[in-house]
């Protein structure tokens, strides 16, 4: 039998190719990878890794049972347990109660709301690069426009923001070392208390103002949202909060960066873009496919079973690689071929089943605009520098990406 080596090749610019390949090699000869050292288990096949999400009750999301309670030092206030409330790592029943707590706070009516603003911030943030010779755009766009929308979408006053984008960006940068399927990433390192600790004292402050000055926002729709009865606990408002904050923006943030690169590196497809705004929405679906913000998923079995002929064995460790999935020769024509009218495109980049992106309306909108207008006024993508990718399994995308005057 094929045996891999057992860590993946570095994500960054120099070995993205080499993961790739690696991946590829993995797939046609061993689509699910049992690792006899670690106890883990590797998938690499689009069928297997659809299989897996598609039965919540066999690959569960549940990882509390793997991380080890946190001690609370005598004095001191507990560090919130990002376990509780998280929509990623909840199963049901208690998934689908808080999906639909979810789900009336981030409507579509709520989302449709936002298109206004994410216009103007965007624009807003394409006049600031005005005239300038170089411009940074994860740090100058990127970045700012989700953190910015996910912060008004919450109700955070706007003197707030570049507080919101610092724990973002504080709160991205953990756990980047961890290996692929190392179950240590589960657990915020303890340098990040004070932070977590910062933060749910403000969130939770802003909460309660809401609880008595309710608005037209998801922090007041949280707050009063029920479901048979039943409303949020602290805990989980400051969670759900959180994961809005990290999954809105790092998603929408690598999103916009690998756009750019794939159309860099396609003119024919940068041309058809330019030529026909409507062609804009299957790029950003091509983008999602071919190079996903989120190249893994993880569950852990509840049982024993048997994924791609491979037995699993109960309280295994599984990660899923997606952007393997995504070029699965068995699933998709010419996978390494970068084509915006790709249809059907059933790619896995937000995930399937019950725990599909709760987010996704927003971050197509959001990239959707975003491209649209920055393709708008930056008539060339003259790359100033060697675009500095994320070294990082769970992140595929650049950190940093400088254009040579991209705004007229």
């Amino acid at each position: 039998m094929y045996e891999p080596q057992t860590a993946p090749p570095s994500s960054t610019a120099e070995g993205g190719r080499v993961l790739r390949d690696w991946l590829a090699e993995n797939r046609r000869k061993n689509p699910v990878r049992w690792d006899e050292e670690s106890g883990s288990c590797e998938v690499f096949g689009f069928a297997e890794t659809q299989q897996m999400l598609r039965d919540p009750e066999t690959f569960s999301s549940d990882f509390a049972r793997l991380v080890p309670p946190q001690e609370t030092p005598p004095g001191q206030r507990p560090v919130p347990n990002l376990l509780e409330g998280h929509l990623s790592v909840t199963d049901p029943p208690r998934h689908h109660k808080l999906r639909k707590l979810v789900s009336q706070a981030l409507s579509p009516r709520a989302v449709l709301e936002l298109e206004g603003a994410v216009v103007q911030i965007t624009a807003d943030l394409l006049d600031a690069m005005e005239g300038r010779d170089e411009v940074e755009m994860v740090s100058s766009m990127f970045n700012p426009l989700p953190v910015t929308v996910i912060a008004r979408l919450l109700g955070v006053p706007a003197s707030d923001h570049a507080r919101f984008r610092a724990w973002a960006d504080a709160l991205v940068s953990a756990n980047h070392d961890a290996g692929a399927v190392d179950s240590s990433r589960l657990q915020v390192p303890a340098t990040m208390d004070a932070l977590l600790l910062e933060m749910e004292s403000y969130i939770l402050d802003h909460a309660a103002h809401r609880r008595r000055h309710p608005s037209d926002d998801v922090l007041s729709r949280l707050v009063a949202a029920e479901v048979d009865g039943e409303r949020l606990s602290e805990t989980e408002v400051f969670t759900i909060a959180l994961m809005l904050l990290l999954a809105g923006h790092i998603s929408t943030t690598l999103l916009l960066g690998n756009s750019l690169l794939c159309l860099d590196a396609d003119p024919a497809a940068l041309a058809a873009v330019r030529s026909d705004p409507d062609a804009v929405p299957g790029a950003v679906e091509e983008v999602l496919r071919y190079s996903p913000p989120a190249p893994l998923m993880y569950r852990l079995t509840s049982r024993a079973t048997s994924l791609g002929g491979v037995d699993v064995p109960a309280d295994t460790m599984v990660a899923s690689w997606v952007l393997s999935a995504n070029h699965d020769e068995r699933q998709f024509s010419e996978p390494e071929r970068f084509d915006i009218t790709r249809t059907p495109n059933p790619h896995l980049s937000f995930g399937h089943g019950i725990h599909f992106c709760i987010g996704a309306p927003l971050g197509r909108m959001e990239a959707r605009i975003a491209l649209s207008m920055l393709l708008e006024r930056c008539k060339e993508l003259n790359f100033a520098e060697t675009p500095v990718y994320y070294d990082s399994p769970t992140i595929f995308g650049v950190r940093r990406l400088v254009l040579d005057s991209p705004v007229g």
